[in-house]
C-alpha cells in the first residue's frame, strides 16, 4: 500500500518592521534610567525656555535642573543664556519674592491660539530672597546676583543669588556703614559710592572684587563730592560716571588709572546708561520728554551725547496711560538683543486694590548708524499684584 506524501506545512510569513523602529518591549531603557553625567549633557542642549515644562516631570529632574553640575555644563557647552529676574515686595510677603521672564516656547501661531490671548512672555516664581532686608541694589556679575542692603549698616552682609541653582549665600560685609548708597558693575568688580556723609574719616566710596570676595577703598573724591547728593551712576568707555544734583561738573571714575577726574560737558552725560545691546548704551526717562511721556536714549559714542530713540510715542503713550509716569517704578532692560520696559501700572476699574505689572518687548534697528529706531513687538500684563507691592529689582543674568 502506497502512503500518501504529507502535503508541505505552508510557511508562515514573518511579519517584518521597519529596521529603524524596533519592536518595543516593557524593558525599553528611560531618559531616567540614564547615569546623570549623561542626562546632565543632554539637559545642557536644550533651551532654558522648557526647563519649567521639564521641572514637573519628576523630582529627579527637578534636581538635574538646578544642578550646579547642568550649568557649569550649559558654559562649557557654551549653550548659555540670558534671562530676566525680577524682584516683587509686599508687606504681606514674608520675604522678597523673586520670578524669571520666561518667552512661552508652546506659545502657537494660529488664529485660534491668538484669540486664547497666549501670552508670550510669563512670570515664572524662582525664590524667595530669604534675607529679611529690603536691599536698595540688585548687580549682577557672572550667574550671580548681589544684593546690598539698604539698611546704614557694615555688620549686615552682602546677599547672594546663584541663578542656575537658585540658592542664596553670603558675601563679606562693606567696610562701611553705608545709607542708599549707589552701585555699579565693570569689569567683574562692584563699585559702592556715597551713603557715608558726616563719615570724614571713611573711605567715601569701595569697591568689591568679586573673584578675590575682598573690598578695597577708593581714592578720596574731595571734599565737594562727599557732601552731594548722587542722582545717577553709570560707567561709559571705562570711566565711571556719576551726576551730582547741586555740582555743575560730572565728575568720572577712571578704573584702569584708578583716580578721579572731572567733566565740563555736564550735558553730554546726564542719562544714567541701564542697559547695553551690541556694546550701545541704552536708557529710559520716565518724565521729561514730549508732553511728560518720557524718552527712550541712546549713547552716541562719535558725538558724546545721548540721543532718543525714534519710533517709540506710541508706547511712550501706553506707558503714560497705564500709569508708567504717576510715579510707579519703571525699569528697562535688554535680554537676547531685545529692550523690555517693564513697570507698575494702575488699573482701570480697581475695586479689589489692585495693580498690575506691564511689560513691553521693543526691537532695535540701526539706521545708517546714526539714528537707532525701535519696534514694538510684544506689549501686555505680566502679574497683578496689591496696589502696595512693589517692583524692586529688574536683572538680566546669563546663566
Amino acid at each position: 500500500m502506497k502512503l500518501r506524501a504529507k502535503p508541505p506545512e505552508k510557511k508562515k510569513k514573518k511579519r517584518t518592521t521597519n529596521d529603524s523602529s524596533p519592536t518595543p518591549s516593557s524593558s525599553s531603557p528611560s531618559f531616567s534610567s540614564l547615569p546623570d553625567e549623561i542626562a546632565v549633557n543632554c539637559l545642557a542642549r536644550i533651551s532654558r525656555l522648557y526647563y519649567p515644562s521639564l521641572s514637573v516631570v519628576s523630582k529627579s529632574f527637578r534636581s538635574l535642573l538646578s544642578s550646579t553640575e547642568l550649568y557649569a555644563a550649559r558654559s562649557h557647552l557654551g549653550n548659555t543664556e540670558q534671562c530676566v529676574y525680577v524682584c516683587l515686595w509686599d508687606k504681606s510677603y514674608q520675604f522678597p519674592k523673586w520670578f524669571t521672564l520666561w518667552t512661552n516656547p508652546n506659545r502657537a501661531n494660529s488664529m485660534i491660539e491668538k484669540k486664547r490671548k497666549k501670552k508670550k512672555i510669563i512670570m515664572v516664581p524662582a525664590t524667595s530672597s530669604n534675607f529679611p532686608y529690603v536691599s536698595q541694589s540688585a548687580v549682577v556679575v557672572g550667574s550671580d546676583i548681589y544684593l546690598i542692603d539698604r539698611a546704614p549698616s557694615s555688620a549686615v552682609p552682602v546677599r547672594v543669588l546663584t541663578c542656575g541653582s537658585h540658592t542664596w549665600r553670603d558675601a563679606p560685609s562693606m567696610t562701611v556703614a553705608r545709607k542708599y548708597p549707589m552701585t555699579y558693575v565693570y569689569n567683574g568688580k562692584i563699585y559702592v559710592m556715597g551713603g557715608c556723609e558726616g563719615l570724614e574719616d571713611e573711605p567715601w566710596a569701595e569697591v568689591f572684587d568679586t573673584k578675590t570676595q575682598t573690598w578695597e577703598p577708593l581714592p578720596d573724591p574731595g571734599t565737594e563730592v562727599r557732601k552731594s547728593y548722587i542722582c545717577s551712576i553709570g560707567e561709559i568707555e571705562g570711566k565711571i560716571q556719576i551726576h551730582f544734583g547741586k555740582l555743575k561738573e560730572m565728575y568720572a571714575y577712571d578704573t584702569k588709572q584708578c583716580k578721579w577726574e572731572s567733566r565740563v560737558n555736564k550735558y553730554a552725560t546726564y542719562a544714567s546708561p541701564e542697559c547695553m545691546i551690541e556694546n550701545v548704551s541704552f536708557s529710559f526717562a520716565s518724565e521729561g520728554g514730549l508732553y511728560g511721556q518720557g524718552q527712550f536714549r541712546w549713547y552716541d559714542k562719535k558725538t558724546g551725547y545721548w540721543k532718543e530713540v525714534k519710533g517709540l510715542d506710541s508706547l511712550l503713550e501706553k506707558h503714560r496711560k497705564n500709569g508708567g509716569s504717576s510715579g510707579n517704578t519703571t525699569k528697562l532692560v535688554s535680554c537676547g538683543g531685545k529692550l523690555l520696559l517693564i513697570w507698575e501700572g494702575y488699573m482701570k476699574h480697581n475695586p479689589n486694590d489692585r495693580k498690575k505689572i506691564w511689560c513691553a518687548e521693543i526691537g532695535i534697528e540701526n539706521h545708517d548708524g546714526d539714528e537707532l529706531c525701535g519696534n514694538v513687538e510684544w506689549f501686555d500684563v505680566l502679574h497683578t499684584v496689591p496696589t502696595s507691592c512693589q517692583l524692586l529689582h529688574c536683572v538680566t543674568v546669563s546663566v
